[in-house]
Order: C-alpha cells, then structure tokens, then sequence
C-alpha cells in the first residue's frame, strides 16, 4: 500500500461519497457511415486528411484539449505514434463496407483530482489494460464547461481491433474453424463449403470486457482519491444496475458547450437542468421513504420487551384494551405526556411547547381522518400506496423525458436530410451510371437514408414535422409539470405521516408494547386476514431488519480486525 493512502475507518467511511461513474462504449463501424480518421480527428481536435474517403476533417479550433498521446505496445514500430499515419493504415488494412474500425471509449475523469493526477490515472490505466495486451491506444482528454458551470474532465479512448507484429503488419481479427462430427470428421453442407465457424484470435471483443474496463478504471481512480485523500469514490456500476431511477444527463455536445459557456442557454442545458432538478426532488422523495422505513424498524425494534415480564396488572390491561393500536389514542396519550413535561419548564418555554405540540397534534387528527387511518396496520397500507405511487410518477417522468430527448435529436436529423435530400433524389431518379453515382456520393447518400431511418424508429414517420414535434415537446413537457406536482402532493403526504411517527414512538416507549399483544387480540376480535397479515408484516420486518443489523455489525467488526 502506498504510504500516503489513507485508511478508511468506520466512521469515514459513512461520511464517504458515493459517484457513480460515466462511461460510453461503442464500435466505429463503416456500416453506420463512420470515419475513424473523423473520430480521431475530433477527439484529438486535430486537422487529418482521410484517405479513404479523400476528406480532410478539421477539429484544430476547438479549446478543450488538455491532453493528447498515442500509447504504444513496447513491440510496435514508432511510426505509428503518428496519429494520421496510425488510423489511415486502419483503414486500409479494412476492406469491407461493414467492416469495425476501431473502438471508441469515453471516461468520466474526477473533478477533485488537478489535471496531472488525472493525466497520471487515465495513462497507468491505458498500459495496464490496453497497451500491455497488444492494442494501440489513442487517448486525448477534454475539459470543457458542465451544465452546473464546472470544469467536465473526461477522456476519449480510441483501440486498434487487431494485434500488431514486430514489423508493423497487421494480424488477422480471427481464424476458421471447421466444426467437426461425432467422428471428429467435416460436415459437408447442401452448398457443397464445409459447415465452420469464426474464432476470435484474443480476447478484445468479449461481452464482458466493457464492464471489467468500468470496474478496474473505477479501481484505478479510487486508488488516486484515497491518496489525495480525497473522501470521494466511484461505484462502477451503471445507474440500472444499481437499482437508481435517477435520470443521467445528456452530453452537451460541442455547439451547446460554447454557446453554455457564453452565458447562452441551450436545449440541451436546459434539459440537463430540468433533469438535475427532478434527479433533486426524487433524492428528497427517497429520502423521507427511507425515514418511514427506517421509523417501521425502529418501531419493531422497540418491540422487545416480552409478554411475561409485564406486571399480570398491565397485562391485563392491554388484553382487554381493544383500542390499543387505535393511532387517535397514540396521538392523544403523546399529546398528555408531552403536556406534563411542558409543565415542568419556566412559563415562556412551557407556553410555547404546548403551542407546538397542539399544532401537531391537530395536523395528525386532520391528516387521520381525512384519510381514515385508525391503525397501524392501515398505515402500513397508506405508506405502501405512496410508495408506488412515488415509483409510478418517477418511471413517468423518466420515459416522458427520453422522449423528448428523442424528439430534440429529430431536428439534427431532420437538418440531415435537407442538406443531402438533391443528392439522394438525383441518384435515386437514375437509371444509368447508378452504381457510380452512388460510390461517388456515398456518404452522402447513406447519411440520408439512415437518417430518414431513425426518424422513422424514433415517429413511427420518416416525414420532417418540426411542428409536429415541437408540439408534443411541450405536451409532454406540460405532463411533466403535472407529474411534479403530483410529487410534491406525495412529499406532503410523507410530511404528514411524520406528524404521527414520533407520537407513536413515545408512547411505545413509555409502555413497552409487544406487537404479538395485538396479533392476538386481532384474532379474538375475528378481524379479517388481511388486517392480521398487515401486523404480522411488521414482525417479519423486523426479523430482516435485525438481520440486516447483525450482519453490518459483523462486517464492520471484521473489518477492524
């Protein structure tokens, strides 16, 4: 261990932030019309002359860039170094139309680390993950402006696909596999080929390497903040696979980016803004479930003093009692314990707990009957009606809010089409010399295609409706608005419910009331089951919780050792 690695205690380690981590992996591909040569261009904000597509691709205005290298394995020659150079071999060595051309990789980089410890972590992770396996790595790191007006440090990655030799040549990406019979002999198939089967020659394109990469890159950066001791990590788990219905933010892309930075608010911000603000509302939401939560456990947990020990009095006295969970009887015998403790104080202090605590007394009978709770286990059904509730109105808000971002990318593909709409209806008039009129405007041609494409996945139409489409954005937008409030309505509630829990506490406090008390009566009363699997919802809770406890306390004692 580094000697200025910080060891994290117990109590550290629950004032420690929890980041989730921003990545983005994909495959540049020639069948969705990409260059690499463009990609690396942009990436490095570099001017490249493409070979392939005898374009020139000019980024060299862009002020983002704050680092740029190209990594090397130990055994490649040095001319590959050359950014140009590197990627236009790429192409060549890449015959075919769908051909993969590299992969592309984008790192979220830590704010609270300064920009030589982040050039430091992104350069020890390359080599240990890339360079150190045979790829050619082209990293270059931006750090433009966010949507919260801070600095955004990420990295963009571009891998080679295939091994490279000694000599500079490229290897192939997989090799042929003839699969054979029981016999260990060739199947022969109806075309006359025999039946085989492609085997990649490493181990690059495995499904899971996205996710090693996320995990040992998130190693990587905690192993820095712990040094800088910094109390921040990264989980390198996705938003879904951490069980989060929190929205992520869009890339502000680069137009938005200058025009955020001049003080100019775009679609795009705004958009960031909205999510950042509803992600705000839903963290507060979740926080007062948890409160409720966490009072169903404490409320079990003070539910241990056992039914033998009472007094034969007391219990008595419960037995017969048939009111005894009746929530307006916990309201009020917290109302008459909390007036003899304002006895107790000087006139001023006295005067004003009394005025405090008929307010809430007031607020809890309101909130009772408006909602016509009597027991607990009706508001263990309440607690669980605003709990999905408040998922219901978060999965709404979350698919209206991708469909606006669909809609919002509709424009740039509408912009698309117009600029190339005369060449693809030109070429799709001909009849002679179509072939070589396509292949000398390729691009063009697949960039209108596909975008009439998306439109269509996107619509349900391949028809440009920019009116159209600015109005369902603020109908949507509108629902959103309606959706908030609803949120908000369900908050209150949350609010309201608090107004009781402490009540009920202190009362349970002061008797000491076992829940298998009101089971049985329950039964005696010939309530119906469902009133009885509510109160016994409460016991099997409170054996999890108690689980969940036992088994924290151990973790942490082990860790101690």
């Amino acid at each position: 261990m580094p000697e200025n690695t910080k060891i994290i205690n117990q109590k550290e380690r629950k004032r420690m932030e929890i980041k989730s981590l921003h990545t983005h992996v994909d495959i540049v591909t020639r069948s969705k019309g990409h260059s690499v040569i463009a990609k690396a261009a942009y990436n490095a904000r570099d001017k490249l002359q493409d070979e392939y597509y005898g374009k020139t691709h000019d980024y060299s205005k862009k002020t983002d860039l704050v680092f740029s290298k190209i990594f090397l394995p130990e055994h490649v020659p040095k001319e590959f170094s050359n950014r140009e150079y590197l990627w236009n071999e790429v192409e060549k060595i890449e015959k075919s139309k769908n051909s993969q051309l590299a992969r592309n990789l984008l790192f979220e980089l830590p704010r609270e680390l300064n920009e030589q410890e982040r050039i430091k972590l992104i350069s020890e992770f390359i080599e240990e993950n890339f360079t150190s396996k045979g790829m050619i790595a082209d990293c270059n790191i931006h750090n433009p402006m966010a949507s919260d007006h801070e600095e955004q440090p990420h990295a963009h990655i571009l891998l080679t696909l295939r091994e490279m030799d000694s000599e500079g040549k490229w290897k192939p990406k997989c090799r042929k596999e003839y699969i054979l019979d029981e016999n260990g002999e060739k199947i022969k198939l109806k075309s006359g080929n025999y039946k085989s089967r492609k085997v990649n020659l490493n181990d690059w394109n495995e499904p899971d390497k996205a996710k090693e990469w996320r995990e040992n890159f998130s190693k990587k950066a905690n192993e820095y903040l712990a040094r800088n001791n910094i109390d921040k990590r990264i989980d390198p788990r996705t938003f879904e696979e951490q069980g989060r219905e929190e929205l992520p933010q869009i890339h502000l892309g680069t137009s938005s980016y200058q025009m955020e930075k001049k003080g100019i608010q775009t679609e795009r911000g705004n958009q960031n803004r909205k999510i950042i603000a509803l992600n705000l509302e839903f963290r507060k939401l979740k926080e007062e479930l948890s409160k409720l939560t966490s009072w169903i456990g404490s409320l079990l947990g003070s539910l241990q003093v056992k039914y033998d020990e009472y007094k034969q009095e007391k219990k008595e006295e419960y037995e017969n009692k048939a009111e005894l969970f009746n929530l307006y009887e916990y309201i009020s015998i917290y109302y008459d314990l909390q007036g003899e403790k304002a006895r107790k104080l000087n006139p001023y202090a006295s005067n004003k707990k009394i005025g405090a605590d008929l307010r809430r007394f007031s607020m809890a009978r309101i909130y009772l009957k408006d909602n016509n709770l009597k027991t607990i286990a009706e508001l263990q059904e309440k607690i669980s009606t605003l709990q999905s509730q408040n998922k219901k109105i978060s999965q709404d808000i979350k698919a209206k809010t991708t469909k606006i971002e669909n809609l919002n990318k509709c424009f740039a593909y509408a912009d698309i089409i117009k600029d190339n709409k005369q060449v693809f209806e030109e070429w799709n008039s001909k009849s002679l010399f179509k072939d070589s009129f396509y292949n000398s405007h390729k691009d063009e041609i697949d960039k209108y295609k596909r975008a009439r494409a998306i439109l269509e996945k996107i619509t349900g139409s391949s028809a440009i409706k920019i009116k159209d489409w600015k109005k369902e954005i603020q109908s949507l937008e509108s629902e959103i608005l309606k959706l908030n409030i609803q949120s908000q309505k369900v908050k209150e509630e949350y609010e309201s419910i608090n107004h009781i829990k402490y009540a009920v506490k202190t009362v349970n406090d002061d008797y000491g009331i076992d829940l298998s008390i009101e089971i049985d009566k329950a039964i005696k009363r010939g309530e119906k089951p469902s009133v009885i699997a509510q109160i016994k919802k409460y016991q099997e809770q409170q054996e999890a919780y108690e689980k969940r406890k036992e088994k924290t306390k151990n973790y942490y004692r082990n860790e101690e050792r």
